[in-house]
């Protein structure tokens, strides 16, 4: 079983690598840029939602935040955020 899910998950990568071959000499080097960041993006989303998944389903549901905390969380993230903008902004000028 074990070397079937191997085999599986190889053609999965080898997929991949072969789609991204095939796109390189259709595009210049900032398009190949602009998608592969795009690309990266889409897929930290995704695996991001999916861990958010995998927690809540694993947790004991009396241990997860609260709708209220998160937001509190992701305001405090917010404001951090803008402070070392305002710091980088005054270093440049």
């Amino acid at each position: 079983m074990n070397e079937k899910l191997n085999e599986e998950a190889s053609i999965f990568t080898i997929s991949a690598v072969v789609v991204g071959l095939l796109l390189v000499p259709e595009l210049e080097a900032k398009q190949q840029n602009d998608l592969g960041n795009w690309l990266m993006l889409v897929g930290q989303v995704l695996c991001t939602n999916a861990a958010r998944i995998a927690i809540l389903k694993a947790s004991d549901p009396s241990q997860s935040l609260s709708n209220q905390e998160l937001v509190c969380l992701f305001e405090k993230t917010i404001v951090a955020m803008q402070k070392e903008i305002d710091e980088l902004k005054n270093k440049t000028t």
